[in-house]
Formats: structure tokens, C-alpha cells, sequence
């Protein structure tokens, strides 16, 4: 399934990943990580105000 993930950093700079198949913070909170199926984007947890994502990907029926 691929989703839409949009980050907004600090300086109010937007990156918008429309074909998302996964995002992760890493265990020391240091990292966000934004896969697609041709390239991974790796960002600073320090350089974001915030990030949001298309709600899809936490329904919790496998069939909604």
C-alpha cells in the first residue's frame, strides 16, 4: 500500500512523498526514515516542526 506522508521543517520548508510504503522513527528518536519503492529518505528528527500522514495506514480492518 503506498501513502502520502507530508514533513514540515523548522525553517517552514515542506516535503511531500506521495507514493510512501513505510516511515519509522528510529529507537533513539534521532531519525525519521520515509521509504518508497525507489528511494530512502532519512531526516533529522531535529530539523522537523511536524509530519503527518494520510490516515489510511493505521485503519485497523485489513479490509476498510
Amino acid at each position: 500500500m503506498e501513502y502520502w506522508i507530508t514533513v514540515v521543517f523548522t525553517d517552514n520548508q515542506e516535503l511531500v512523498v506521495r507514493n510512501a510504503v513505510r516511515h519509522t522513527i528510529s529507537d533513539d528518536m534521532e531519525i525519521l526514515e520515509i521509504d518508497t519503492n525507489k528511494e530512502v529518505t532519512i531526516i533529522p528528527l531535529k530539523q522537523i516542526k511536524y509530519f503527518s500522514c494520510d490516515a489510511a495506514v493505521f485503519n485497523k480492518s485489513p479490509n476498510s
